[in-house]
């Protein structure tokens, strides 16, 4: 648990098991990721209690002393039969509250790291991959399988799985509304997008191109990018885009070519290529 996308994916795996929800700041808080000194609260605890296993916070902490009692129990091995025990009631969340949270963290993070690890073998190709521009595909999903993405709902901006400022973009070069033009004969060194419809509204048009890229601004995306018939009817993969601050302005967003190739294999370093 290192990096603020950790406690992200815990808080959703956490809410498809249990559907109640932890926020990563709470999870956060629980690591030591942000030195705040706030005990967590028994609602807390009862979720991430039953998220291993258990009914709830008390359970969880009846199943623990049992277990120290055995041990201690094979420890002494025989000694001292004539006594028996001690008793081990079960104290108040409040005063055992960060013993069992550390123990229930160790869980935590061998189950995230079981899961992290399947879902990125899942998600990625088999073996190591390099796409490079030019390469096509007849049809969108013969590249977002690629990416782990079994279906193809908006197949033109698909945000890849646990990156979620990359995006798949699938344009189609000159589109009737959002046109999508730029030099083909270079494969697209830059995509310029301009919404507008042939019947649209001026007014309709200008604020649309705005909020656009106001909005394209401030997500700082990098799109891989497979262009729809700019050499045949298919797709064909041009290569890793981002927002040119220079060129685009709130008629235009111009998206600029920065590397021609994508490895599969290790997609984390394309958040180097954002602004």
């Amino acid at each position: 648990m290192r990096t603020p996308k950790d406690f992200d994916f815990l808080s959703e795996r956490i809410f498809e098991k249990v559907h109640q929800s932890v926020s990563p700041t709470t999870l956060k808080r629980m690591w030591g990721y942000l030195s705040e000194a706030v005990a967590p609260r028994i609602s807390t605890l009862n979720i991430l209690s039953q998220f291993v296993g258990f009914d709830d916070w008390e359970s969880f902490c009846q199943d623990e002393s049992v277990r120290e009692s055995e041990q201690e129990a094979e420890t002494t091995d025989g000694q001292n039969d004539s006594h028996p025990i001690s008793e081990n009631p079960i104290q108040s969340p409040r005063r055992w509250s960060a013993r069992w949270v550390i123990a229930a963290l160790a869980v935590f993070v061998v189950l995230v790291a079981l899961a992290w690890t399947s879902l990125r073998q899942s998600s990625q190709p088999p073996t190591a991959y390099v796409l490079k521009q030019g390469e096509p595909f007849p049809t969108c999903m013969d590249y977002l399988k690629l990416f782990g993405i079994s279906d193809s709902v908006k197949y033109w901006g698909r945000v890849l799985p646990h990156h979620p400022n990359i995006v798949v973009w699938g344009p189609e070069y000159h589109h009737p509304h959002w046109h999508n033009y730029g030099n083909k004969d270079s494969m697209m060194p830059t995509i310029t997008e301009h919404w507008e419809p042939a019947d649209a509204d001026s007014l309709m048009v200008a604020m649309r191109n705005r909020d656009k890229y106001e909005h394209e601004r401030r997500l700082n995306e990098v799109r891989i990018t497979f262009m729809k018939n700019l050499v045949d009817t298919g797709y064909v993969f041009v290569g890793i885009y981002r927002l040119s601050l220079q060129q685009s302005d709130t008629i235009n967003c111009v998206w600029e070519r920065v590397a021609d190739e994508c490895d599969l294999s290790r997609l984390d370093y394309l958040d180097e290529l954002r602004n």
